[in-house]
């Protein structure tokens, strides 16, 4: 199991210190088809790429709906997200430090 604790070390090495890993920035909003997709920059200038499905009817358990209702933005105002600064989680797999949104965390407006 050394190589585990090789591949973790590398890949929290490409991080920059100084960089936040509890948020992260969106950087640009795309909208294609029935998805509204979030660009985000990450730590050490890579790039995350997460989308949501554009629900037919927004409901309660609509991760779009809970995403807007969290910055306090309605439907059509998706692109208002561009800026904004999202929880993230955080975690190594295979050697390489990846990155998701994290829903539960998001601020309540």
């Amino acid at each position: 199991m050394p190589g585990d604790i090789d591949n973790t070390a590398d890949a929290l090495s490409r991080v920059r210190t100084n960089g936040n890993l509890d948020t992260v920035e969106i950087t640009d909003v795309t909208e294609e088809g029935h998805e509204v997709c979030l660009h985000m920059e990450l730590p050490g200038g890579a790039s995350l790429e997460q989308c949501f499905k554009r629900p037919p009817v927004w409901g309660a358990n609509c991760d779009l709906k809970r995403f807007l209702d969290a910055y306090g933005l309605a439907p059509d105002e998706v692109d208002e997200l561009t800026g904004k600064r999202v929880p993230v989680d955080r975690e190594v797999v295979d050697g390489t430090l990846q990155f998701e949104i994290d829903i539960e965390a998001l601020p309540i407006e």
